[in-house]
């Protein structure tokens, strides 16, 4: 019995070191574009598996699906257009299979946003050790990504225990379960709306002509450094043109643009204006800054 809870715990330990090269990873990636999120992961026991296999086993062992989930990692983002974002991201990159659900207008319900991918290839022939001898030819070496906001995450843990794990408290209450599932509505509403004060924000810091507050606000993202540079500053000031097109800039594609890179870029409001100069502006003055401060995109 020693022996087996030992065993147990070596190939526990090897599975989370696994993932958590895996999150140290993909944790910079994301934060070289500075997203705004938080980022768990976990691993399944060897209880978790048997428990799956006993559910799905006939169709693992059938061929007809394989365990896809052992390791798994959570991106929680802040804003709902950054899960947007991260589904473009990775339908794009190693991907093995995508569950995201269409939105119904009609209905109440959580969206899934799950991403299987492959493991890079220096992982593989650890991760087949970890797994038990029994199970591991209906295991492939993949990870689950799944991608939510902060405000479904919340509902996501309190439905989970509350009632996915206990459904029998749930029968013959299909109103109340009706009503959790409205509370889903409740919460995109306010993502959204959060989402909306922060870009009207913005636009009163331009009608202000507080360019720096303006940036921030409106990107939403971790920005290097305390404000521009006073030389762009200064450009900014005597062109306010160029600052109101900071509000009309592709967010998603400016910080997909970032999440891409294979050298990770500084994101400080100098590098976000000439980085927007350069894929929609071509505008002198700001290239000209730009190469004046050694920035390469």
């Amino acid at each position: 019995m020693a022996i087996e809870i030992l065993m147990e715990k070596k190939r526990t330990d090897t599975l989370e070191r696994i993932a958590d090269r895996l999150s140290d990873d993909l944790n910079r990636q994301l934060k070289g574009c500075g997203m705004m999120f938080r980022l768990f992961s976990r691993v399944k026991t060897l209880h978790s598996i048997c428990h799956k296999m006993g559910m799905k086993g006939h169709l693992y062992k059938s061929g007809k699906s394989r365990l896809q989930d052992v390791i798994g990692l959570r991106i929680v983002t802040y804003f709902p257009d950054d899960v947007e974002l991260l589904s473009l991201f990775f339908s794009c990159r190693h991907l093995v299979k995508q569950s995201v659900d269409e939105l119904d207008a009609s209905t109440f319900r959580p969206q899934r946003l799950n991403f299987t991918r492959s493991l890079p290839a220096e992982y593989v022939e650890e991760f087949r050790s970890a797994l038990p001898a029994e199970y591991a030819p209906y295991i492939d070496a993949t990870y689950e990504v799944q991608v939510r906001t902060i405000f479904s995450e919340g509902w996501h843990e309190v439905e989970h225990d509350l009632r996915y794990k206990c459904k029998e408290d749930w029968t013959g209450c299909d109103s109340y379960s009706r009503t959790l599932n409205g509370l889903i509505a409740t919460l995109e509403t306010a993502e959204w709306s959060m989402r909306s004060l922060f870009q009207e924000l913005a636009r009163q810091n331009f009608r202000q002509g507080n360019y720096r507050a303006m940036m921030r606000n409106c990107m939403r993202l971790r920005l290097q450094g305390d404000d521009f540079s006073p030389n762009v500053a200064a450009c900014l000031q005597r062109r306010p043109e160029l600052a109101e097109g900071i509000l009309q800039a592709d967010r998603l594609v400016l910080v997909l643009s970032l999440l891409q890179r294979v050298v990770p870029m500084a994101v400080t409001y100098d590098n976000l204006l000439f980085l927007i100069n350069r894929l929609d502006w071509h505008d002198a003055e700001l290239e000209a800054l730009a190469q004046e401060a050694g920035f390469s995109h």
